[in-house]
């Protein structure tokens, strides 16, 4: 009896076995489904670059960002940025502009389920590098004793770098028009910037300049311009 059984649940075993064998190598030779999808140059521009100059009027920014989707679920991307700084109070006075790229990837975190489903959740990472100069026209630095000093900062010309961490989304609210959000984390390679005796009220393209570490929000408004095909795995 017992080698009855035995050899029923070895019999059994054995075709289990065979059949999720079997079955694998269905999986196996089933090839994903692979379609040809529009793309090509993504162009906009961060409107809250644009609102900032309301809630601090020395900065005036602005900032173009650039995407291009390399493969199916990974763009190269790029910002673009100016500032012009200009500040005056009972202490000192400021000015400063210049210009600043990024660049660098996102990728996708989503899995597309139909070939036309044209939003993203992504993750990225770019390099940052800013050309800028800046200087200190007149300042003061009260003295209850000697008296107040007065002195002066000429211009310089100053370059920063930083890498950046991101994360944000894009949606096709009309053809070829996007709406996209995103939170950034830049982080500071050129720290004596900020952790100098006179560090610049503002680096293009990064932020607060005495900080070695920026948060930062994009809000976008962009316009793809279609140029090539990609191919694009379907998630069934």
């Amino acid at each position: 009896m017992k080698r009855t059984l035995s050899s029923i649940f070895s019999a059994c075993f054995l075709l289990l076995t065979i059949g999720a064998g079997a079955q694998d190598k269905k999986k196996d030779s089933v090839k994903p489904l692979v379609v040809e999808v529009p793309a090509g140059l993504r162009i906009g521009t961060d409107l809250t670059r644009i609102a900032m100059h309301f809630f601090q009027p020395y900065r005036t920014d602005a900032t173009i960002t650039l995407d291009a989707r390399y493969k199916d679920r990974i763009f190269f991307a790029s910002d673009i940025s100016w500032n012009r700084t200009s500040h005056s109070d009972t202490s000192y006075t400021y000015k400063g502009n210049g210009l600043a790229i990024s660049l660098g990837v996102n990728y996708n975190l989503l899995k597309r389920q139909v070939p036309k489903e044209n939003f993203m959740l992504f993750g990225g990472m770019k390099y940052g590098f800013a050309l800028f100069n800046y200087e200190l026209p007149a300042y003061q630095v009260p003295g209850s004793y000697w008296g107040d000093y007065h002195g002066s900062v000429p211009s310089s010309n100053k370059t920063a770098h930083w890498i950046e961490l991101s994360v944000g989304v894009k949606v096709e609210v009309l053809k070829h028009f996007y709406l996209g959000w995103s939170l950034h984390d830049r982080m500071l390679l050129t720290r004596k910037l900020s952790k100098g005796d006179y560090p610049p009220m503002v680096i293009p393209g990064y932020g607060k300049g005495n900080k070695g570490n920026v948060f930062d929000m994009q809000y976008t408004v962009s316009y793809l311009i279609p140029m090539y095909k990609v191919k694009q795995k379907m998630n069934l």
